[in-house]
C-alpha cells in the first residue's frame, strides 16, 4: 500500500520513474497505470484487486449449462432420476460418439450454482452398509409390496420383483392386496419372460411364508418347482434393499403422471415403465448399464430340479363345472370342489403343477401323446 500511495502522490517533475521502478521492482506500465486508477477512483484504486481472469477459460459454455438445466427439469417432469448421472447419460445420447460432454462433478457444480441442488452433508449415512449381490442372473429374485392409491383414494399394493444381479424388474402386479395367490402370479409372469429363479428373498409377511395348515405360503407353492426361499431378517431392511429402493424409484415415475382410475389402468401404466426401466433406463447400482443387456450377457441361473432355459408354459384357466382344468391341449381334474376357481398351470417339460389360491393342487407328468388326466391316475 505505502509503495501504491508514494506512486500516486510522486511529482513527476523531479521523480526519475525509470529508477523509481528499478529500486522497487516494478514496470513502468504498472507504475502509470497506478496513477491512472488513482485519479479515476481515489484511494480505493490503490486498494489491491484479484488477479483471477474476468472470464474462465475451463469455463463450462452457458449453452451447456442451459441444457444441463433442460434435462434437470425435464427428467423431474417425467419422473426419473434427475442426478447428475442421469443428466450426464442424456447429454452422451444427444451428443453422439467424440463429443466431449462434463463430467457428472461439473453438472453437479451447475446445479449447485443454479439452485437446483441444496448440499446437506448432514444427509450423509453414518457407516457404510456392506454390499451384496448375486453372481448370475436369476440366482435371486427380491420380492416385496408396497402400497398406492387409486385416484379415488381406494387403497391398493402394487409387489415388485427385481433381479438381484442384474436389477431387472421381471414382473409388478397391481393388485386390490397381496396375498399368497397374487405373489405366485407375479413370480409367473415373470417367469414367461425371464426364467425361473433358483430362490426368492422376501420378508416375514405371512403370505410368503404361510402356515403349513393353510398351504405353506409362497414358499411351500415354489418348492415343488425347485425353487429356494429366503427370509430376511427381522428389521433390517437392507438385506431386500434392491427391491426397497425401487419401490421409490416406481413411485416417483408414477406421481409423475395421471391417477389411475382403477386397477387395470395402474396396470398399463407399470407395463409402460417395465419397459422404459429395463431396456432403456441406466442404472447406477450396476455402473450405468442397462438392466436387460446386463441380464443378456450374464451367466444365467435357476431351479434345481430343472435345466437352464427349460421351455416353460403358464396358463391360466377357470376350474371348469365338472372339475377340471384345461392347460394347452390337456384336461387336468383337480375335482369339483374347486370350480369356478382361478388356477394358474406351469408346464416344464414334462411337469405339470396346477395351482388354485396360491396352492398346489395337482403334480403331474404329462405325455405329449395323452390328453385326459382324471384324478384316480394321478402320476
Amino acid at each position: 500500500m505505502s509503495v501504491r500511495l508514494a506512486i500516486a502522490q510522486a511529482d513527476l517533475s523531479t521523480l526519475n520513474v525509470s529508477e523509481f521502478c528499478r529500486d522497487h521492482g516494478i514496470s513502468r506500465d504498472r507504475f502509470y497505470a497506478i496513477r491512472r486508477r488513482f485519479d479515476a477512483e481515489g484511494e480505493a484504486g490503490l486498494e489491491p484487486r484479484s488477479r483471477a481472469p474476468h472470464q474462465v477459460a475451463s469455463r463450462t459454455p452457458a449453452a451447456v449449462e442451459d441444457r444441463v438445466v433442460w434435462w434437470r427439469k425435464k427428467l423431474v417432469e417425467d419422473g426419473n432420476d434427475a442426478g447428475p448421472a442421469s443428466i450426464w447419460d442424456q447429454l452422451c445420447d444427444e451428443a453422439g460418439p467424440g463429443v466431449v460432454v462434463p463430467s457428472e462433478a461439473t453438472i453437479w457444480r451447475i446445479l449447485t450454482r443454479r439452485g437446483f441442488i441444496v448440499p446437506q452433508p448432514s444427509k450423509a449415512p453414518p457407516r457404510v452398509w456392506r454390499r451384496f449381490t448375486a453372481e448370475r442372473a436369476n440366482e435371486c429374485w427380491q420380492i416385496d409390496p408396497t402400497p398406492w392409491e387409486l385416484a379415488d383414494g381406494t387403497g391398493v399394493e402394487i409387489i415388485n420383483i427385481i433381479d438381484d444381479c442384474t436389477r431387472v424388474w421381471p414382473a409388478a402386479l397391481a393388485v386390490a392386496s397381496a396375498t399368497t395367490a397374487a405373489c405366485l402370479e407375479a413370480i409367473a409372469r415373470g417367469a414367461e419372460q425371464w426364467g425361473w429363479p433358483e430362490r426368492f428373498l422376501a420378508d416375514n409377511a405371512r403370505y410368503f411364508h404361510g402356515h403349513p395348515d393353510h398351504g405353506g405360503g409362497l414358499a411351500a407353492a415354489l418348492a415343488p418347482l425347485g425353487i429356494d426361499a429366503r427370509r430376511s431378517r427381522p428389521y433390517h431392511p437392507q438385506t431386500c434393499g434392491k427391491v426397497e429402493r425401487f419401490h421409490q424409484t416406481l413411485k416417483q415415475w408414477l406421481e409423475a403422471r395421471d391417477p389411475a382410475p382403477d386397477l387395470e389402468t395402474l396396470q398399463a401404466q407399470l407395463n409402460e415403465f417395465a419397459d422404459h426401466y429395463n431396456h432403456y433406463r441406466r442404472h447406477r447400482g450396476i455402473d450405468r448399464q442397462i438392466p436387460a443387456q446386463l441380464w443378456t450377457n450374464t451367466a444365467k441361473s435357476g431351479p434345481t430340479t430343472y435345466p437352464i432355459n427349460a421351455p416353460t408354459r403358464v396358463l391360466r384357466t377357470t376350474v371348469s363345472a365338472d372339475g377340471a382344468v384345461w392347460a394347452g391341449p390337456y384336461r387336468i381334474a383337480v375335482g369339483i370342489r374347486h370350480h369356478p376357481a382361478n388356477a394358474i398351470t406351469i408346464i416344464t417339460g414334462t411337469a405339470a403343477h396346477v395351482f388354485i389360491g396360491g396352492r398346489l393342487i395337482r403334480k403331474l407328468t404329462v405325455d405329449p401323446d395323452r390328453q385326459n388326466y382324471p384324478q384316480r391316475a394321478r402320476t
